[in-house]
């Protein structure tokens, strides 16, 4: 069986692309997709396989100006698009931008109105109709962030920032094909490993009660600890499948919430005004995370120990900074072009954020600094 239901519907196996694309396409009658993707995944190979796919009969059309955080203006230029050509069902393919800023678009496409009608933080989800057109995603290795999850940012046309959220918003069908991330670079790998590491851990974290996305969250750990070293050493389908399986597991779990990694990210990319790697922020951020952590969820991390594998003398926040420690991102938010006096800013912004408040301990804005202060110059001290 490749297909499984929870959240929504996905196809997981290896090679499963085109025989997935052309079956749901055929079943549920559709003739004029749309396909949203970056200009380096269109002109690659693993596009090609997209469009091998596709019904003969398929006629198609192509949006490539995908901006480095999904805005409105984009999203309004894909609804245009979708309603003159006529289109019938929307394709994203490759990573998260890609796959955010097609949500965004259904809503447009579904409403006149502005997105900041639709906004999380003012109650805007409940008027996210139920006619939002179908969205198939096609994460490649940077995508599982967005492949199954509910949520996405938006810039308006205001230059406001904003989340929207609703389970409307998640794609009408996901496809996970390893295969589709053979190749892919070892800094690619690294991010897509530690984020879903770091996804992994606060999801498993977060205060609210959800079983099945606790277990989701750790089968997804132990997947990562196993595999994403093998991944950088050898481009195998086995390993690639693993760290895929743990990417989407990551998404899965992200129902449970979102975590400190997630709002101090968006708070950074508000004040940086770009995106920024949100694999290179789970490696410098997760360690001081955990020891932030570490007294309010005492339980919780003896699970973590043995799911790590720490043994007795090492705390979860050392083994994680002990296993993020050779991956080849970067060493510190300095690097990544972050400065002492954006941080500032940054925790005022993420203490207001609604996915902080999904910490196991109560955050501040004093906290929240803390904690990227630790990572600003790679000084991170942990246990």
């Amino acid at each position: 069986m490749t297909l499984i239901t929870y959240v929504t519907r996905v196809h997981f196996a290896d090679g499963v692309l085109e025989e997935a694309l052309w079956s749901e396409i055929e079943v549920n009658r559709k003739k004029r997709p749309l396909i949203i993707t970056d200009e380096h995944h269109l002109n690659s190979e693993l596009f090609e396989r997209l469009l091998a796919g596709l019904p003969v009969r398929t006629s198609l059309e192509v949006f490539s100006d995908i901006p480095d955080i999904p805005n409105e203006t984009a999203a309004k230029e894909i609804a245009t698009a979708f309603r003159q050509t006529e289109r019938d069902l929307l394709i994203a393919f490759g990573r998260n931008t890609a796959i955010d800023l097609a949500k965004i678009a259904r809503i447009s496409i579904a409403h006149t109105e502005p997105l900041e009608t639709f906004s999380y933080a003012s109650g805007g989800s409940r008027r996210i109709g139920t006619n939002l057109p179908d969205l198939y995603a096609v994460p490649s290795i940077q995508g599982f962030g967005a492949a199954v999850s509910a949520h996405a940012p938006v810039i308006l046309t205001s230059g406001e920032r904003t989340r929207l959220m609703c389970k409307k918003l998640v794609p009408t069908m996901t496809i996970c094909d390893p295969t589709l991330t053979l190749g892919a670079g070892r800094i690619e790998s690294a991010s897509a490993g530690a984020d879903a590491m770091g996804r992994c851990i606060e999801a498993y974290l977060s205060p609210g009660f959800n079983p099945p996305a606790d277990g989701i969250a750790l089968d997804g750990l132990g997947r990562v600890v196993g595999n994403l070293h093998k991944v950088l050493d050898e481009d195998s389908v086995q390993a690639r499948r693993e760290l895929m399986a743990a990417s989407l597991n990551g998404a899965l779990a992200l129902q449970k919430g979102l975590g400190t990694i997630h709002a101090i990210g968006c708070a950074l990319e508000t004040v940086a005004g770009r995106r920024l790697d949100p694999g290179a922020l789970s490696r410098l951020l997760l360690p001081a995370v955990l020891q932030f952590n570490a007294d309010a969820a005492q339980e919780k991390y003896i699970t973590l120990k043995q799911v790590l594998k720490s043994g007795e003398d090492r705390s979860p926040a050392r083994c994680v900074a002990d296993f993020l420690y050779t991956l080849p991102l970067p060493e510190s938010l300095a690097e990544m072009g972050i400065n002492e006096q954006e941080i500032k800013i940054a925790a005022e912004l993420a203490a207001s954020d609604l996915a902080a408040v999904q910490s196991p301990r109560a955050l501040s804005s004093p906290s929240l600094f803390s904690i990227m202060k630790s990572a600003l110059s790679n000084e991170i001290q942990v246990n």
